[in-house]
């Protein structure tokens, strides 16, 4: 049942300036922050955290056990955050004690590729000018090759227009508030681009260059699903993104302590393809999904979904 950055990036149409992509996003640039993520407070557990360590078996319950609410909701079960500090070292201790599988690494930063649309009349008064100084050009050869001659009325009202279409048309296309420009129709898409498997947290926290986590919280193993969100027309337009995981195996229900919203922050520009980084962590069920939600004034505007994902019974690198 389910269903938030770096895929294919369109290219930008005829009348565009695109931004050099970069692969490592600058200090300031206005990508996904991790930093800015909350919780949703409903999903959080309600059970006080206990101090006793999750038993492994927990995982294989039956389906029965599973639809109980007890179960559902036991510290740990969707977030190993949601446990006490102690109940996190005796985890990940215990989890050192077999044959641990490898973790992974990011291949890349968060980033985006933005594009401003150039104005149609900004355009045609270039093209008008240009085509002013060709002929003012010809003129000019023309009357080189007769010699001294003086210099005729079309030459210098073709040099006058070219050099004045010149200087309007560049003001127009590129000098913000001169001339009219019309935002293009919103238009939205998101999908998952990529998922790298077994990230630590520390890892992640590296890749987006955000606080890092100490001990066992930093250990934290999860997948980083690489979402692709395409903006046209968004460029005034907050935007949220909300995310969370599912049960496979109980009908799809939400896990506790995984709902998260976001802020996307993104470019002042017209056009604009984000690629966000978004670490999942495993929870104790054997399978899980992940659904995103992109949202503009709490209305959902794009939605996207991992399908089904495969968890582990070891939650903490070694």
């Amino acid at each position: 049942m389910a269903v938030v950055g770096l895929g294919l990036v369109a290219a930008p149409a005829v009348g565009q300036t695109p931004a050099a992509p970069s692969v490592k996003p600058p200090a300031d640039a206005a990508v996904f922050d991790p930093e800015r993520s909350s919780p949703v407070p409903e999903t959080q557990p309600e059970e006080a955290a206990s101090d006793e360590p999750i038993r492994p078996e927990d995982a294989a319950t039956t389906e029965d056990e599973q639809v109980a609410e007890k179960t559902v909701q036991q510290p740990g079960w969707g977030n190993a955050r949601d446990q006490t500090r102690a109940a996190k070292r005796t985890e990940a201790a215990r989890d050192c004690t077999g044959a641990v599988p490898p973790t992974s690494r990011m291949l890349g930063f968060p980033g985006s590729v933005a594009a401003t649309e150039g104005d149609p009349l900004g355009w045609l008064i270039l093209i008008v000018a240009i085509g002013a100084l060709v002929v003012a050009g010809i003129a000019y050869a023309v009357r080189h090759r007769r010699g001294a001659a003086p210099r005729g009325p079309l030459e210098t009202v073709a040099t006058v227009v070219g050099i004045l279409g010149g200087i309007a048309g560049l003001a127009v296309q590129f000098v913000p508030g001169v001339g009219v420009r019309e935002a293009p129709a919103p238009v939205v898409s998101m999908e998952i681009s990529d998922v790298n498997r077994r990230i630590t947290q520390a890892e992640y926290a590296r890749k987006t260059e955000s606080k890092p986590l100490r001990g066992p919280d930093g250990r934290e193993v999860g997948n980083v699903i690489w979402l692709e969100i395409h903006l046209e027309g968004y460029r005034d337009k907050a935007l949220t993104l909300q995310y969370a995981s599912f049960d496979s195996n109980s009908s799809g229900a939400l896990l506790p302590g995984t709902a998260v919203t976001t802020e996307v922050p993104h470019e002042d520009v017209d056009v604009e393809t984000q690629f966000v980084p978004i670490w999942v962590g495993y929870p104790l069920s054997e399978k899980f999904e992940a659904a995103f939600r992109l949202l503009h004034e709490r209305r959902v505007h794009a939605f996207a979904e991992t399908g089904e994902m495969k968890a582990s019974r070891y939650r903490y690198s070694c």
